[in-house]
């Protein structure tokens, strides 16, 4: 299959409201990163926007947003008794000392690094395979980079950055899959 195509015939098919949504929706992460940063703060805490980006993703996976923004808002606050996959409390509690270096996970680790302000990472989720027609719970190293190449040379045809057209073909694919 081509993802090329399909993820550019995705894009051609964006609303306007869907590209601006996009074009948001990382800024609006990054900014619930920076909130965390600033609950370490009222503890006394010194902690980094990569640290807080990397916490965030640590509790991605297998949850909503709206679920992942509370769990990773709770933990900065010193609550560790939400209900989450045990591996992600154990990947928040790495992220806090260990940042992007706590997320083993290609995706976990883009995630972060995306939510941290990279514009350049790719972050290849469940929602991303489904959207070419790859049914697999998460993608194998050489469909991570074929996915991804496919999303750099949309964004160099559209003059989106990789993390927006990322951003928009989940919220094309997935706003249609919901």
């Amino acid at each position: 299959m081509n993802y090329e195509n399909t993820y550019r015939q995705i894009v051609a098919e964006a609303k306007p409201s869907q590209i601006e949504q996009a074009t948001q929706w990382y800024a609006d992460a990054e900014a619930v990163a920076h909130e965390i940063v600033d609950i370490y703060k009222t503890r006394n805490m010194d902690v980094s926007l990569e640290q807080a980006a990397s916490i965030v993703s640590a509790f991605s996976p297998r949850q909503r947003w709206s679920v992942n923004v509370r769990q990773a808002l709770r933990f900065a606050h010193g609550d560790e008794t939400m209900r989450c996959l045990p591996n992600n409390l154990k990947m928040a509690k790495s992220a806090l000392e260990n940042g992007f270096n706590a997320l083993n996970g290609k995706k976990t680790n883009s995630f972060a690094r995306n939510i941290a302000g990279d514009e350049n990472a790719i972050t290849i989720d469940i929602w991303m395979m489904r959207s070419v027609g790859i049914a697999k719970s998460q993608p194998s190293k050489k469909d991570y980079s074929q996915l991804s190449e496919a999303i750099e040379k949309i964004a160099m045809e559209t003059a989106m950055t990789p993390r927006t057209v990322q951003a928009l073909v989940w919220i094309v694919y997935r706003g249609s899959a919901a």
